[in-house]
């Protein structure tokens, strides 16, 4: 397929995408109760699985159609997790604006646990987030507190109807997928404030598929599938946008806005497209940046390079992960370094365990696939963040943090390399 073809039939699927997840209905002049279309929309393994998502990130999404007037109240408790955040998105699927955990100040009483050194445990710890449909100021110093806008599209023109995205990443270890703070009720109500109505969503629970994964994860099936073609020498490049990703030049960049798919703010992205027609195994390591570890129950937040980090395996016919690996799930050796082995289960190699310093992943059925490495809320010291990369040129800002990766012809070929 040729690089114009291919951008146009990516920027066709995108708009496919926009229809089948996002369409938002029309609202009335009056008040409004939408409390229900977070908890109605909830995204999983088990249900969607799709637009390139991290398996460790728990998804509720909205549609949200612009009303001269009027505004979105968001109201909830920070949860008990690792993160949290609010995105809103365009008509395609990029992101206009968001809001972290950290950026969001909590209701009189209470406190935001994802503050530098902040209590993680504390009882009172609701907020009142808004999103406004006008412009965001030019002055960022002008923005209203806890508050995202969807008015002016990335190119500047208005912007009508969208989706909003609330992301809760790792919750601690016993708790529920909310973080144990349920989900926030949404509700449409008049610009300058007005009543709330009480969510009628609070105890719906979302349906369950389980072990379709495992499954996939699991097959040493050889299904080929189309894609980016794969290279021998594995190259990683940053996620600019859609059409950047499949004809690469600066009026892709520019015509594509930032970022796509749903895609975090919060995040930046590498990615390499792999293929066992290049060996059977295949190994990646970078040097491991550094994390807040809350899974187990942290009773402080933490500092680090990073809020977080990933390493991923997606297929591209659906664009669903086969596995991911979040940083408290991968193995940092003593020199500060992680190896990710990734294989079919057949073809693992007998040293591709923890014991010997490695992070397996599971390479799935299709003999193609996507690896996605994400870098969450770099800390204003981390120069070597994906952040702060230059597309085509990321391997000299990352340093060692950028991956370097290697194929082998199978599992034998890997551990007469390895002394463990």
């Amino acid at each position: 397929m040729k690089r114009g073809k291919q951008a146009r039939g990516l920027a066709a699927f995108a708009l496919a995408v926009t229809a089948a997840l996002s369409s938002a209905p029309v609202a009335g002049a009056q008040e409004l109760d939408t409390t229900c279309m977070l908890a109605l929309t909830k995204t999983d393994p088990a249900t969607v699985n799709v637009a390139y998502p991290d398996e460790a990130a728990i998804y509720w999404v909205g549609g949200y159609q612009t009303l001269p007037g009027m505004r979105l109240r968001i109201e909830g408790e920070f949860p008990h997790a690792r993160y949290m955040s609010f995105n809103v998105y365009d008509q395609v699927q990029r992101p206009l604006d968001a809001i972290a955990d950290a950026e969001i100040d909590p209701d009189p009483g209470s406190k935001n646990p994802f503050l530098q050194g902040a209590k993680r445990t504390v009882k009172k710890r609701s907020y009142t987030a808004f999103v406004d449909f006008g412009a965001a100021p030019e002055d960022p110093a002008d923005r209203a507190p806890n508050t995202l806008y969807t008015g002016s599209g990335q190119n500047g023109t208005p912007n009508a109807n969208g989706s909003l995205i609330y992301r809760v990443y790792i919750p601690d270890r016993g708790r529920d997928e909310t973080g144990d703070t349920g989900i926030p009720t949404v509700s449409l109500q008049a610009a300058d404030g007005g009543p709330v109505p009480e969510s009628a969503c609070s105890d719906l629970n979302k349906p369950a598929i389980p072990g379709v994964n495992e499954q996939v994860a699991g097959s040493d099936a050889e299904l080929p599938v189309p894609g980016r073609p794969a290279t021998e020498t594995v190259t990683w490049r940053k996620f600019v946008n859609l059409l950047h990703t499949a004809s690469p030049s600066e009026t892709t960049a520019e015509l594509g806005g930032s970022g796509g798919f749903f895609s975090n703010v919060h995040n930046a992205y590498l990615t390499a497209t792999v293929s066992r027609e290049f060996g059977q195994v295949l190994v990646t390591r970078m040097r491991a940046p550094t994390f807040p570890d809350t899974r187990d129950g942290a009773k402080r937040m933490r500092s680090g390079q990073l809020r977080y980090f990933s390493m991923c395996e997606n297929e591209f016919l659906s664009q669903r992960f086969i596995a991911c690996r979040a940083d408290d799930q991968t193995v940092v050796d003593r020199d500060g370094f992680a190896t990710y082995v990734m294989s079919t289960p057949a073809q693992r190699p007998a040293t591709a365990t923890a014991r010997c310093g490695v992070t397996w992943l599971p390479w799935g059925p299709f003999r193609s696939g996507l690896l996605i490495y994400r870098h969450m809320l770099p800390a204003a010291g981390f120069s070597q963040a994906i952040q702060r990369a230059e597309w085509g040129n990321e391997a000299a800002t990352m340093g060692e943090y950028y991956p370097a990766s290697r194929y082998y012809a199978d599992a034998s070929a890997y551990d007469r390399e390895v002394d463990c």
